[in-house]
């Protein structure tokens, strides 16, 4: 269910987040964009000081798990600004998606584990690939591994 009103939320907090093409339309230069926008993703991340602790990047589709110690505000902008930096990428001007994102407010850790387990078998669900593992466009590998050298936030001592 979306949270319209997550900019009421001040205090760090956690949100499972997806954004759709406009249309569910297929990304641009699909499969080659994913990259490009994986490497958008961390960028942003950083530049907004947002936690991301999980995500998937899927043909008409984007799931995020990520955090902001300003809470919702904090979330809205950094969706704004990567979703303006990925369309300016790879069309200049022009429509790439919906206008709105949803977004669940996570408050317990089953929560995060179920969003998580959602976003990393997604690729499976959607017939892209066999196993989690073969689709390189998400979190999936820094949790197997428990570590992460790209910043995929591991732990929960940020909130």
């Amino acid at each position: 269910m979306p949270l319209r009103n997550r900019t009421l939320i001040k205090e760090p907090s956690l949100f499972f987040i997806t954004t759709s093409t406009y249309n569910r339309r297929v990304l641009p230069k699909y499969p080659h964009s994913l990259t490009m926008i994986e490497n958008i993703l961390f960028r942003t991340v950083k530049d907004k000081s947002i936690f991301l602790m999980g995500y998937v990047l899927m043909p008409t589709h984007i799931h995020i798990i990520a955090g902001s110690k300003d809470g919702g505000p904090g979330i809205s902008k950094f969706i704004h600004s990567f979703k303006g930096r990925v369309r300016e990428s790879l069309i200049g001007k022009g429509k790439l998606w919906q206008d709105r994102f949803d977004d669940l407010l996570l408050k317990t850790i089953k929560q995060f584990n179920i969003k998580l387990d959602y976003i990393h078998f997604n690729p499976v669900k959607s017939g892209l690939v066999d196993k989690p593992e073969d689709w390189h466009f998400s979190s999936y590998s820094d949790w197997c591994e428990r570590n992460s050298s790209r910043g995929i936030v591991l732990d929960f001592d940020w909130l």
